[in-house]
């Protein structure tokens, strides 16, 4: 009986060591699982969505094609149509022995619509070229609405004398200089393009104006810097220039590349189309047949002509008045 007891005790040692390791081990295997058990990855960052990019449309190049398989002639007057147009080249080796055509007074052209006057002049007796006095007053006006600065003078336009020693084309009613007037002071400072008055040298190529000696170019013009002095060229000429960055003396060496069979191919900021060629004049004949392009129902184009005052005609066609009927 003694011995059971003994036996009994034992055996309930046993199973209580035996318990206790196997909690040991439990607890040893899970605190080694915890410590193998990797850190979580930080919380990736979210980034803002962007908005989606809108795709603008593709604008083919506008390309004039086949000009020269349906046109009629006109006849000019050498003599006479070299020394006329917008494009005529006035300068030291180029003089203007030809007349100004419709020379009307500059007063009526420094009012707005509102018949507000916005500009003065150094002389109600100034005279310049209709077309010409006509684009200023809507490039005056576009200036007024932009600044309310009613300080433009409008000075030198057509002289019967320019002078020799430093411009050649006030005779021709297409040129003129600006000063500025302070009618509270009475005063006349001079142009310089600066500030407000910036605008007119970045926008005068939407009315057909050229700033006619611009920087940088005196090797061209002979002249210096003036920033005073425009030039009425007419569009899409002025326009041209003005991209291209050239003087009217490069804009009429680099327009000779261009013929009615491969005319330049300009379309503006408003996205009329024009075609672009040069003519020269037939060299010992008082006359040059100049090609005219015609739609396919005969009808002209409506164009302009403007001798260079050279050895050649510029000839600019609006396509846009009038489209060829496709076949």
């Amino acid at each position: 009986m003694g011995r059971q007891v003994v036996r009994y005790k034992y055996n309930r040692i046993a199973l209580s060591l035996a318990v206790a390791l196997l909690m040991f081990l439990s607890l040893v295997s899970a605190c080694s699982s915890e410590e193998k058990k990797p850190a979580p990855a930080p919380a990736a960052k979210t980034e803002p969505e962007k908005p989606a990019v809108k795709e603008e449309p593709t604008i083919a190049p506008y390309k004039v094609e086949n000009l020269d398989k349906n046109i009629k002639y006109f006849n000019v007057r050498n003599n006479y149509q070299l020394e006329t147009g917008d494009l005529i080249l006035v300068n030291a080796a180029c003089r203007y022995r030809g007349q100004p055509a419709e020379l009307v007074g500059n007063y009526s052209y420094l009012f707005n619509k509102e018949n507000q006057r916005i500009g003065s002049t150094s002389s109600t007796l100034n005279r310049g070229c209709k077309r010409m006095l006509e684009a200023f007053n809507d490039m005056l006006c576009a200036f007024y609405d932009k600044t309310k600065l009613t300080t433009i003078m409008l000075a030198d336009i057509y002289l019967n004398e320019a002078d020799e020693k430093n411009c050649y084309e006030h005779d021709t009613g297409l040129a003129f200089d600006l000063r500025l007037y302070y009618e509270a002071e009475k005063s006349f400072p001079l142009f310089t393009g600066e500030g407000d008055y910036a605008w007119f040298s970045q926008n005068g190529h939407n009315y057909g104006f050229i700033l006619r000696y611009p920087d940088n170019k005196q090797q061209y013009t002979g002249i210096s810097y003036r920033p005073e002095h425009f030039r009425y060229v007419g569009k899409p000429h002025s326009q041209i220039i003005h991209e291209k960055t050239m003087c009217l003396e490069e804009y009429l060496d680099f327009i000779k590349n261009y013929s009615i069979e491969s005319p330049l191919s300009y379309r503006d900021r408003d996205g009329n189309c024009w075609a672009v060629y040069y003519y020269e004049q037939k060299i010992g004949e008082d006359s040059t047949n100049i090609p005219i392009p015609l739609d396919s129902n005969g009808s002209e184009y409506p164009y302009t002509i403007s001798g260079d005052n050279r050895n050649g005609f510029v000839i600019a066609v609006d396509m846009n008045e009038k489209k060829p009927v496709e076949e």
